[in-house]
This record gives C-alpha cells, sequence and structure tokens, in this order.
C-alpha cells in the first residue's frame, strides 16, 4: 500500500516536527480539500533519502495516537460573572409553569413533547370509535331472530327488516334480487315484500293492527308527584269544545265569552285550536275557566286529540236539525280514550227542523245515556244565537269541576303541553301554552322539543303581560324560542340554558335524522304490484315533491295528515319541507331544484316570493280553507298519471266460411254476441290462439258496405294485412278508449276521453 502511494508522486511528510526523531510521527497526506485523508504510518527512524529515492515503511499500517496538548492556562472568572450566569440559566422545573401543560416540564434536550389530545392520540381515538362502530354493527348483526314479525300498512325499511331477521342488509337485498325485485338500502318494502323476504327466513308475517283513533287522545304524563302531594292547590278546569263541523261550536264559545270570533275565521270553519280564559258567573259568583275551541273538519284528527288529551271535562256540540254526524262520532271517541266527564251541548234550537229527542236516541246508539234516561250524561238544549240554555251548561260544566276536585302544585317549575306554534315575521317564534303545572314567569328558560330559550315575554290570550306569571290552567303566548316547536310537544322549565340546549340539540338530531329517512324512502316504496305493473322491470313509483307552509305547525300536522291520506299506490308525496312560517325565496329555489310546488296555508307570500317564484317557473298556490288545498293535491297527482288505452269489448264473431282467393281473402261470419263496427280493433282467435290483432277494414252486409252489424246477423269482414282465414276461426272486437288514471289500484280508471281522429 505504501509503495502504490509512493510510486502516484506522494510526499512524505511529518505531521508532527516536534516530536523525537527516534519515534518519528508522520502521516502520508494526499488529496485536497475536503477529499483529503490520512493514513497514519510508523516510519523506520533514521532513514532519509533524496527525492528520486522511496522511503521504506512497514508494510503493516498502525494506527497511532495524537500527542497531547497541554492547554494554555486561563484566567479564573470573576465570581460575580459566575453568579450572574447562575441565575440567568436555571434547571427546568418539575412543575409546569403558567401557559404550559404538565406533559411539557421536565423535559431533556431535545426531547420531543406529548401534545396531549393531538397527533397520534387523535388518530387512536379515531381508530376506537371506529371499532366500536363495528362492534355495534357485529352486535345488532347478532341480535335474536323474531318468530312472529308484525308490518303494517306502511311496511318496514331495509335496515329494520334486517334487524328483525337477525341479518345483514345485503341478505335482504339479495333475496329480493334472486327474486326479481331491486332494492337499494334507503327504500322501503311494502308488506307483500316483506312477507316475502322473511319467508326465505322462515319468519312468520302478521298484519299489524293500525291504531284506533282513539288511542291518540290517552293521557300519557301525570303532573302530579309524589313530592306535589303537600302542595296540591285548586285550579280552574281545561274544557274542550268539539264536535262537527258547521255544529256551531265557535259560535257557542263567542257568546259566553262575548266575542266574534267565527266571524275572522276562513270559510267560516275553525282550522286551529283556540285557548281562552273566561269568567263565568255561576250561581252568581264569577269563577274561571279554560276553553279549549278544536276544529271540526275531518282533516284535523289530531287537533281534537290533543284537545281532548289536555282536558278536564269535553262539551261536545250536536246541531240539533242535523243530528249525529262522522266527527261527533270521533268527538265521543277521543272523550271516552281520555277518561274525562262529557257534556253535550244540543245546539240551534233556534232553527226549524230541530229535534233533540233524535239527536238524545242517536247519542245513546253511541253510548251516551241523558240524565233524564236514566244514564249520566248532561244533554243541554242551547242557542249559541239566543243565549237559550247556555246558564245550564255552565253550572252542569262547573259541577263536573267540583266534583272532580281539580288540583295541581303551583310552587314547582312549569310544565305543560304546547297547544299551538307558529312564526310572526315582527315577534318570531310564537309558541300558545297550556300550564298544566307549575308556575311559568319571565325569564325562565322553556325546553319545548328541539325548541328552547328564555321566555322574553309571557301573555294572557288576549295578548296582554303578565307580570306575576301564569299558574296552571292557565293559556299563554311565549315569546324567545329559537324555532317554533310542533304542537303536541310536551314543555318544561329548566335549570339553566346549558341543559335546555344539550337536550333540544338530541331531540333536533332525531327529528334530522327521521326526515332524510322521509325524504329518501318517500316514494320509493319496493312494491310486488307496481313490480308486476312495470312487467317485471322494478319501474319506481312516481313522486310528487311538496314544501308545505302553514301558520301554525298544528295546521301542518293537520295538512300532512290529510295528504298521506290519499291514495299513493301510483303517486307518492314526498314532503321536502313542512314548516310554520311564510314562504321565502330559500323555498322556491328548494323547489326548483327538486322540480316541486310551493303550497301555503294561510300564508300568503310577499309580491317579492312571488316575482322570483315566476322567474324561476316554480308553481307556489296558496290556500286559506283545508280541502281545497287537498283537492288541489289530488289533482296535481292525477296530473302526474299519463293516460292508458283500455280496451273495451264491443263483441265476438264465428267464421263460417271463406270466400275469395289470395290476398282479397275475407270472412264469412256471424255475430254471436254484441256487435261488430268498421275500424275496431279486432283479434282473430284459432283453437284458444291469438294469431293475428288488428283494424276491421271491410264490413259488408250482402252487398253493401255497413258499420255496424248487430248480434245474429251475417256479415262479410275484412282485416288489413291479413288473409289467413280459416272456418271456425273466432273474431274478439274491441273499442280503444282513453282513460285517466285513478291515483288507487282499487278503484277503476275514471273520465274517458274520446280518441282523437
Amino acid at each position: 500500500m505504501a509503495a502504490s502511494l509512493f510510486n502516484k508522486g506522494l510526499k512524505l511528510t511529518n505531521s508532527y516536527p516536534n516530536a523525537p526523531n527516534t519515534a518519528g510521527l508522520s502521516q502520508v497526506a494526499f488529496g485536497r480539500g475536503s477529499a483529503a485523508r490520512a493514513v497514519k504510518l510508523r516510519v523506520v527512524a533514521g532513514e532519509e533519502e533524496d527525492d528520486s529515492s522511496s522511503a521504506t515503511l512497514t508494510t503493516k499500517p498502525v494506527l497511532i495516537q495524537k500527542p497531547k496538548i497541554t492547554p494554555k492556562p486561563q484566567a479564573a472568572k470573576p465570581a460575580a460573572r459566575t453568579e450572574r450566569r447562575k441565575a440567568i440559566i436555571k434547571p427546568r422545573p418539575k412543575e409546569a409553569p403558567a401557559g404550559r401543560t404538565a406533559k411539557t416540564a421536565g423535559l431533556r434536550p431535545f426531547q420531543r413533547p406529548n401534545f396531549g389530545d393531538g397527533g397520534a392520540k387523535s388518530r387512536q381515538k379515531g381508530r376506537a370509535e371506529k371499532k366500536a362502530r363495528i362492534a355495534a354493527r357485529n352486535e345488532s348483526e347478532k341480535s335474536e331472530k323474531v318468530e312472529i314479525l308484525e308490518v303494517g300498512e306502511s311496511g318496514m325499511s331495509v335496515a329494520e327488516l334486517a334487524v328483525a331477521l337477525a341479518i345483514n342488509e345485503a341478505e335482504v337485498i339479495k333475496t329480493l334480487f334472486m327474486k326479481g325485485i331491486m332494492a337499494s338500502i334507503t327504500q322501503t318494502l311494502d308488506p307483500d315484500a316483506v312477507k316475502l323476504v322473511a319467508e326465505e327466513f322462515e319468519v312468520e308475517v302478521l298484519d299489524e293492527v293500525e291504531a284506533a283513533v282513539e288511542d291518540a287522545a290517552k293521557k300519557v304524563i301525570e303532573y302530579i308527584d309524589e313530592a306535589d302531594l303537600d302542595y296540591l292547590t285548586e285550579r280552574p278546569p281545561v274544557c274542550t269544545i268539539m264536535g262537527h263541523v258547521d255544529h256551531g261550536k265557535t259560535s257557542l264559545l263567542d257568546y259566553i265569552r262575548k266575542s266574534k270570533v267565527r266571524a275572522t275565521e276562513a270559510g267560516g270553519i275553525t282550522q286551529a285550536i283556540g285557548a281562552y280564559q273566561v269568567e263565568v258567573e255561576v250561581g252568581g259568583e264569577l269563577k274561571t275557566a279554560t276553553f279549549l275551541d278544536t276544529p271540526g273538519h275531518e282533516a284535523f284528527s289530531a287537533m281534537r286529540a290533543r284537545g281532548a288529551r289536555v282536558t278536564d271535562m269535553t262539551i261536545i256540540v250536536v246541531a240539533a236539525d242535523d243530528g249525529v254526524k262522522p266527527q261527533t262520532i270521533e268527538a265521543v271517541s277521543h272523550a271516552k280514550a281520555a277518561g274525562v266527564p262529557i257534556l253535550v251541548a244540543i245546539n240551534k234550537m233556534d232553527k226549524e227542523g230541530a229535534n233533540p229527542e233524535r239527536v238524545k236516541q242517536e247519542l245513546a246508539e253511541q253510548g251516551l245515556l241523558p240524565e233524564e234516561w236514566g244514564g249520566d250524561v248532561p244533554m243541554i238544549p242551547v242557542s249559541a244565537q239566543r243565549g237559550d240554555g247556555i246558564d245550564e251548561l255552565l253550572e252542569n260544566m262547573m259541577l263536573q269541576a267540583e266534583v272532580a276536585e281539580l288540583q295541581a302544585n303551583a310552587n314547582r317549575e312549569a310544565r305543560g303541553t304546547v297547544l299551538e306554534a307558529y312564526l310572526d315575521k315582527n315577534r318570531g317564534a310564537t309558541a300558545n301554552l297550556l300550564v298544566q303545572a307549575g308556575t311559568l314567569n319571565p325569564g325562565d328558560m322553556i325546553l319545548a322539543g328541539a325548541a328552547y330559550g328564555r321566555a322574553r315575554a309571557v301573555m294572557d290570550h288576549k295578548g296582554l303581560p303578565l307580570e306575576s306569571g301564569a299558574g296552571p290552567s292557565v293559556p299563554v303566548q311565549v315569546l324567545g324560542l329559537n324555532g317554533v316547536p310542533v304542537a303536541g310537544d310536551q314543555w318544561e322549565v329548566c335549570i339553566d340554558e346549558s341543559e335546555a340546549r344539550s337536550r333540544a340539540e338530541a331531540v333536533a338530531e332525531e327529528l334530522r335524522l327521521a326526515r332524510i329517512q322521509e325524504q329518501s324512502g318517500g316514494g320509493s316504496m319496493v312494491t310486488l304490484t307496481g313490480l308486476a305493473a312495470s312487467g317485471g322491470e322494478g319501474e319506481e313509483t312516481i313522486r310528487l315533491n311538496i314544501i308545505l307552509k302553514a301558520d301554525t305547525s298544528g295546521s301542518v300536522e293537520a295538512i300532512k295528515g290529510a295528504l298521506n291520506a290519499l291514495p299513493q299506490d301510483k303517486v307518492m308525496l314526498r314532503f321536502l319541507l313542512a314548516a310554520a312560517g311564510d314562504i321565502t325565496a330559500s323555498d322556491v329555489d328548494l323547489a326548483s331544484a327538486s322540480g316541486g310546488i310551493v303550497f301555503g296555508f294561510n300564508t300568503p307570500a310577499p309580491e317579492a316570493v312571488e316575482a322570483y317564484a315566476k322567474q324561476q317557473s316554480v308553481e307556489m298556490l296558496s290556500y286559506s280553507i283545508i280541502y281545497d288545498l287537498i283537492d288541489e293535491v289530488r289533482a296535481a297527482m292525477q296530473g302526474l298519471l299519463q293516460p292508458v288505452v283500455e280496451k273495451v269489448p264491443l263483441g265476438e264473431a264465428d267464421v263460417l266460411a271463406v270466400f275469395g282467393s289470395g290476398r282479397s281473402r275475407v270472412a264469412g261470419c256471424v255475430v254471436t254476441d254484441g256487435k261488430l263496427t268498421k275500424g275496431c280493433t279486432v283479434q282473430v282467435m284459432r283453437e284458444e290462439e291469438m294469431i293475428h290483432e288488428g283494424l276491421l277494414s271491410s264490413l259488408r252486409r250482402l252487398k253493401d258496405n255497413v258499420k255496424e252489424v248487430s248480434q245474429g246477423t251475417e256479415c262479410g269482414a275484412g282485416c288489413s294485412g291479413f288473409a289467413d282465414w280459416k272456418e271456425d276461426d273466432k273474431i274478439l272486437a274491441f273499442e280503444l278508449v282513453t282513460k285517466n288514471q285513478s291515483l288507487s289500484k282499487d278503484e277503476p280508471n275514471t273520465e274517458i276521453v274520446p280518441e282523437e281522429e
């Protein structure tokens, strides 16, 4: 190695000139700059040659130690300077100073701090949540399979069916696919499709018993706890007035209140719950009572049920000249379900044809026996126009209240029921509440379903502010909620805002998920009948997208219920939005994007919104009477269905002989049933098999061309494009009629439209 270095012209230099000659330490240096390297060798002492000779080196290189260099002595630093440096450079404290976490305290230099919830820890948290979701899903998949499954008319979603059968959604979709039915996870299966899947997994399916009308009127909450028993005080009675439409319920209440409410109602009918507190004179003494006026139209069944659920007694109004009607029977069912006393006011006694005895007989058939017949139901003939019998009715009402001993605890946090709610463009969300326990004061934090807020103002039924608060059985109007609550929701006063907010957000999330499921599933129900009608291609049912805005949340509830009751076998309704409030530009944008229709009930749209709707080509309709809106929606659903062509049988004929030759052959036949008309559609049957279908182009009687041949008459018949006639063939004649489809599969198609020539 050394020889090769010298042969390349490298010079041997002494790295340490001050070292002894007998043990000289040298380095062989080669290269330059940063690439220079040194190989330390021991040189044989005393052998120096000229520049042309090469030095004698040992063949084995030996690493050697560098000589120690003694550093020069330095002057001692002043003591003051040392102390100052110690004061500046302090060791890292073990406890975390202000602004730092304990996890970053006491770390060694260059040690990476752990910042807790960030970075890797958040990823670990995400993985843990994912594992929890997977475990929950696996646990749900391991749920026990039901032996008997109840299915209602609304069917079941794919996810619900999978849980009931203890399988995953993919198994349900696979089973339907093998049966020739295409479905997705977001769709809803009708009862027949559910039965089809359940049979594959050996589960029996029963038709679910529909909830009775009176079930909605049952009282579900008791407002007196054990802790309230020592603080109970007397409270005014709450009386709900119910009955059939136009039987004089509001007129009767008008006379009691000495007001004219009915004159301000659209169409002269009540379409919302009205709550009033009135001082009535009974036996020369003024007493307070709360009245709830409910609608009588069939579409407002939910409102009547809600009124019966919060009431202490019910006054059923029946017109003496009209008798018991469907909504009268429903009102009786609601009152019985609520378990409250019933009073009957036989109204319109001032009209001709009034027959109170007939009314009593019809009510007796419904299980209500009048007191004079040995029953326990007071039936008082009254006249809301003249005031006849009103005092007797009020006396009986207050007597029922005394017997019931109505009490409540006014010294507790208030709670009750939302009677109605709406969005006022000037005051914001306004809720009509009935206090059923405690006392509601201005400034209380109220929670009502998904809405919450501090009561900025508490007013009575006349709109006057209440300074001292509202006790039990008092109807109030409240301002300050962050949204419009749903009519019928229970409300209560919370201790602080954080509790109310968290509970309201949880309810809002549930409502949001339900709304998403409704929108995703609405109009996409998988039905076996729809599959068969579309030739097995699984054609999706037609949807009608609706944006509904009404004056109150109770009206929204009633309209949705009435519209959902329409037949939806062929056209299904999907509510993209159903809320209380005015129609806005955002509603128009939603309708434009979805191809929907905007319906308003008692909410006239501003002129700017109407102009914007015309610009966007969005149909926007407003109504003040509910059955007008329902009829319009039915017409819109009907308009989405394409007309169908049906074959109406005209007659039959038997071929007796064949005349002519080639393409001019005609059939000699006799009409055995009905008639044959020229130009009608015919089917030629041979041995129960149809061999031709076309138009009857020629029809002759003897030698004359005729337009029609009746039963029992012989004739000659010819079809364009067909000449293969044979004896004993049968001719079936039809008339093609264009009809509009009906909404229900059980109803025949109607409105025959003449075929255009």
